[in-house]
């Protein structure tokens, strides 16, 4: 077996968002910012399915011997040339402690109906019927299967369903006071203090009111890239974002298109303890694009800042933005 064919403990491929995932977790464990988060992050992960424990393995081996990787993690040891390495002891030492570490995950962390993530924590899992569902910065959700019946409630945050499809046996999200049905698609469903917004991936699904009394009128069918937002006191709007921009929190990115200051800090807030603060109501509708790292909010306000001539100051766990003039 080799990196380019690498295969599950059933004989099958491991998919290659696996070893996306994998890669990630390596980046992470492995950076300056790991904490107990990420660490217990990492075994929930491991947890979830044997295939992700076959990943990290391999993720960790091409991590030795990846010259861009180690540019990434700048402490790691400078590895042996590659013909080498192949028969150092100390890579038969790193599989032994990989595998003890694999195990322990697998002994101490069992799944319930119940999943959540921190803030700033991503986190991918597979249900019973082969569902995968990735779950953003500070989401919670708890999984209702039945014989009849596939439901997964969405308390707060943002998750990706990627479905298996079966028939007989529906597969619905609610969320606030609307339920979104699907047999086999991929789909994205946020949950927030304003607002409800369902954006289709791939597939079909329908939306529709909890309450059995709301109008008939209110149920609606979505089709790829297609969002509806059910925001508090207003109409259901219907819109249709490049897609790209809706997953990227999948790849820890956060983009944004002619976005108001004030939205856009929100938005970066989500990810972070460290909250960007707008001085003056006048700056807030300052409009701002581009691609941005998922939590750091240093290099967002630092480079808002550039292009807008506004001031960055930080006290304790505010950064907070204002005008040059501001006294």
């Amino acid at each position: 077996m080799n990196a380019r064919e690498p295969s599950n403990p059933s004989g099958g491929p491991i998919p290659d968002a696996r070893i996306a995932e994998a890669g990630v977790w390596i980046a992470r464990i492995h950076g300056d910012s790991r904490d107990s988060a990420q660490e217990a992050g990492l075994r929930r992960w491991l947890h979830e399915d044997p295939i992700n424990a076959r990943a990290f393995e391999l993720a960790t081996e091409v991590w030795v011997d990846a010259e861009n990787l180690r540019r990434v993690v700048s402490w790691a040891p400078q590895p042996a040339p590659a013909k080498a390495a192949k028969t150092q002891p100390w890579r038969l030492t790193l599989a032994a402690g990989l595998t003890a570490a694999l195990v322990l995950a697998f002994v101490l962390f069992q799944p319930g109906p119940g999943v959540s993530t921190d803030l700033g924590e991503q986190r991918a899992l597979t249900l019973e019927d082969g569902t995968r569902v990735f779950l953003n910065t500070d989401t919670q959700i708890v999984v209702h299967y039945d014989d009849t019946l596939r439901r997964v409630e969405l308390k707060s945050g943002e998750a990706l369903f990627n479905v298996a499809k079966n028939p007989q046996r529906p597969f619905v999200v609610t969320a606030g006071d609307r339920e979104v049905k699907a047999l086999g698609t991929s789909f994205v469903v946020r949950k927030d203090e304003r607002q409800i917004a369902v954006t289709l991936v791939e597939g079909e699904v329908s939306i529709r009111p909890l309450a059995p009394q709301a109008p008939v009128y209110e149920t609606f069918t979505l089709t790829p890239g297609q969002r509806m937002t059910f925001a508090v006191g207003a109409p259901p709007r219907l819109d249709t974002p490049p897609l790209e921009a809706s997953t990227a929190w999948r790849r820890g990115q956060v983009v944004l298109d002619d976005t108001p200051l004030s939205t856009a800090a929100m938005e970066m807030n989500r990810y972070s303890a460290t909250k960007l603060v707008i001085a003056e109501p006048e700056i807030q509708q300052v409009r701002v694009s581009g691609l941005f790292q998922a939590g750091d909010s240093v290099s967002f306000a630092n480079a808002v800042a550039g292009v807008h001539n506004l001031r960055v100051t930080q006290e304790g766990d505010e950064i907070i933005l204002s005008a040059q003039n501001n006294n």
